[in-house]
């Protein structure tokens, strides 16, 4: 997250300003990004290439999808004037990418590259975090505020991604046992064709026998006899003379 600030900071200085200024730090949208590398907000299409990238160049695509996503959208989520309608831009519409943006977005991240800015921010993190744990806890009350905030928007998040889990599972076994009962009735019903189908020859073929046995002057009886429905709907048979 620290190297994520430090990207918007270097390379998006209005964007950073903005976020920082409504109290918005990388990890209230982006730890559901890294944690589940994009998939659980992005669509599928987009989250495959994302990971094709990574088992090529490493985990540090990461960060350059997400400096790519927040940097195309930089305009829109400069006219946010809220807290509660920037993190509602990124948590919704931002993922609602079209097919040209995830072009768009894939192009830029192949053309990027920040590995050494990675490696810079990750040293300086860590000169920071030994200076602090040197000089002790900052007695800092807003931090600390800003930090327990943080930490609820993170648990809401987590709790929200948990129940749509919940919800896809659930759709997902709905959708397997419709799909298991129609290949259960599609299987009924080729095997009834089938059944229908050798009882019609069967018959076919006890007619003909019928038929090369019964003498010429009968077979023309036979012949002109027809059959009529009444209205009780059963069968009737009248047979016409020649």
């Amino acid at each position: 997250m620290y190297q994520l600030s430090r990207l918007l900071h270097d390379y998006h200085r209005e964007l950073y300003n903005h976020l920082e200024e409504h109290e918005i730090s990388p990890s209230l949208y982006a730890a559901p990004w890294f944690l589940t590398l994009f998939a659980s907000q992005f669509p599928l299409s987009f989250v495959s290439r994302i990971f094709d990238f990574v088992f090529v160049q490493g985990t540090g695509v990461i960060f350059k999808v997400a400096l790519c996503l927040l940097s195309s959208h930089e305009g829109e989520i400069v006219e946010c004037d809220s807290f509660e309608s920037i993190v509602d831009y990124l948590k919704t519409t931002l993922p609602a990418l079209t097919q040209t943006q995830m072009e768009e977005t894939i192009a830029k991240v192949m053309e990027m590259d920040i590995s050494k800015q990675l490696h810079a921010y990750e040293v300086e993190y860590h000169v920071l975090h030994d200076e602090l744990l040197d000089a002790g806890p900052p007695d800092d009350s807003d931090r600390l505020d800003k930090l327990e905030k943080t930490n609820v928007q993170l648990k809401k998040q987590n709790m929200d991604l948990l129940e749509k889990l919940q919800a896809a599972r659930q759709k997902i076994q709905t959708l397997e046992t419709s799909v298991e009962n129609f290949l259960s009735r599609e299987s009924k019903m080729k095997h009834m064709i089938r059944s229908l189908e050798q009882e019609r020859a069967a018959y076919q073929k006890t007619i003909e026998r019928m038929r090369s046995c019964l003498p010429p002057d009968a077979l023309t009886d036979v012949e002109m006899t027809q059959i009529k429905t009444g209205p009780n709907g059963k069968a009737k048979t009248a047979a016409k003379k020649p």
